[in-house]
């Protein structure tokens, strides 16, 4: 339950988009580097905080105080989680033409997903590929 909720929590942070990458990090991957990272810190000044947007208020009002390493994990985490939530969330707008075009269909489903995952990275538009990649959608499918 813990554990669920410090996804949606990660999720809802508001951060500002970074520079592109080829994927974002996975939810769990997210958990791991700021509970290894900011450990310390999560203890000295946000002990007790239940996870969700009142923690992540608690890391803003800390954030002068906490170690560089926690800040700048922090804002990396926050910066690509919200960034994989935004292209989950957009995805069926930005690429509605390649998935008319490409799977034929205008559904956002797992069909779509498997049909995407199949296709060459210039098959779809730049933007439409990075969306995709951002969504993590390719690389979970992937993983075992």
């Amino acid at each position: 339950m813990r554990r669920t909720s410090f996804l949606l929590a990660l999720a809802l942070f508001g951060a500002g988009i970074g520079a592109a990458a080829a994927q974002t990090m996975s939810y769990a991957e997210a958990i791991a580097q700021v509970s290894t990272v900011c450990r310390s810190d999560i203890a000295r000044f946000c002990r007790g905080v239940p996870l969700g947007p009142r923690l992540r208020a608690c890391f803003d009002a800390n954030e002068a105080r906490m170690s560089p390493r926690c800040q700048q994990t922090a804002r990396t985490v926050y910066a690509s989680i919200t960034r994989r939530a935004t292209a989950q969330r957009d995805i069926g707008d930005i690429c509605s033409a390649d998935i008319l075009r490409l799977c034929g269909t205008s559904f956002v489903d797992a069909n779509l997903v498997t049909c995407m995952a199949g296709l060459a990275p210039q098959a779809m538009s730049p933007r439409c590929y990075q969306t995709f990649m951002d969504t993590g959608w390719a690389t979970e499918r992937t993983r075992p």
